[in-house]
């Protein structure tokens, strides 16, 4: 057993490796040899009697100390925080349910550390009820002369979730997947007023999915739809040997196709992977651009920040209506 953390109870001196240690066989108190020796009985005899516990006495010695500090550590930058925050000032990481903190307060914690952890970047309504910074100073510098509050003015809708996003990646480089980048593509960052980025994505995707449905279309109204739905395919090798025996302008159709699928999901991959990142630069150039602009910039960072809901919906009823468009047009025939 290690016992380099404990002191001696008779000379007070810290054991170290190498010291001939004896543990009393009643309470588990460690003694150097020489000092039981000198004693000739455990320093703590006269507890025995009560049922004196070495290890249990540390233990609560320990949780006193911890609950009479005013101050508490973050486990992932080791800054000291005010005892009693939810979250660390510099990183915004949660510090979790505290000593002293009543257990309403630990299970709101909780709650917030849930809903900053969800990857969608919803359920953020619990943690505005106590800290809409997650933690972090608003005066503390996200970069370009930027302050955190100036940020979360922009930004408005998510804000505590994206505070914590934009505070990792300047602190630890460290981005986040967004589910939602994922999902929606071009339309999440018009959504998020990232409207050259997102026209940009928006495009592409539009014009892949309009190959895509196009050939596909083309495909199943012709010979080659029976590969695929035909009474006498039965299995992948008769679809492999179907395509093998197509006309090379049906094949080049079927690999342009699979293409066209192959790099709508790479860049929902793209988007989804560095829209945080994205976000967090456009948010700095917009809020700079404001500051140099505008004598009042508060008022500003809310009207031009924030979101854009009427384009995202608008991009994603475009894209719904062309994959929709082959049925449409079976049921008009």
């Amino acid at each position: 057993m290690d016992f380099k953390e404990y002191k001696c109870p008779v000379c007070s001196v810290q054991f170290k490796d190498g010291d001939d240690v004896v543990v009393c066989p009643e309470c588990g108190t460690p003694h150097h040899r020489e000092c039981y020796e000198k004693e000739n009985r455990c320093a703590f005899e006269d507890k025995h009697g009560e049922g004196f516990d070495f290890e249990q006495s540390v233990s609560s010695e320990s949780a006193q100390d911890d609950s009479s500090s005013d101050t508490v550590i973050c486990p992932r930058c080791k800054t000291e925080n005010q005892k009693g925050m939810f979250y660390c000032g510099k990183c915004g990481f949660p510090l979790g349910a505290q000593p002293g903190n009543t257990q309403q307060s630990q299970t709101q914690n909780t709650r917030n550390t849930q809903a900053q952890d969800t990857p969608f970047g919803f359920g953020s309504q619990f943690a505005s009820q106590f800290d809409p910074m997650a933690g972090v100073n608003p005066d503390e510098d996200m970069g370009d002369g930027v302050t955190a509050g100036e940020v979360s003015k922009y930004v408005r809708n998510n804000t505590p979730y994206f505070i914590r996003v934009f505070n990792n990646i300047r602190l630890f480089n460290n981005g986040r997947f967004n589910f939602c980048g994922f999902l929606f593509g071009g339309a999440y960052l018009m959504y998020r007023k990232m409207y050259k980025l997102g026209a940009i994505f928006s495009a592409i995707m539009i014009l892949l999915t309009t190959a895509d449905v196009y050939i596909s279309y083309s495909l199943l109204s012709s010979s080659v739809s029976q590969l695929f739905y035909g009474e006498s395919t039965s299995s992948y090798g008769d679809i492999l040997r179907g395509i093998a025996n197509l006309n090379p302008s049906d094949q080049m159709m079927l690999m342009i196709m699979s293409l066209c699928t192959i790099l709508t999901l790479v860049l929902r991959i793209i988007v989804g992977a560095f829209a945080n990142r994205w976000y967090f630069s456009h948010c700095k150039a917009e809020i700079k651009k404001i500051k140099q602009n505008f004598e009042n910039p508060q008022q500003q960072f809310e009207t031009k920040g924030g979101v854009n809901i009427a384009i995202a919906v608008s991009v994603m009823a475009i894209m719904f209506a062309i994959n929709e468009l082959p049925t449409l047009m079976q049921l008009f025939k």
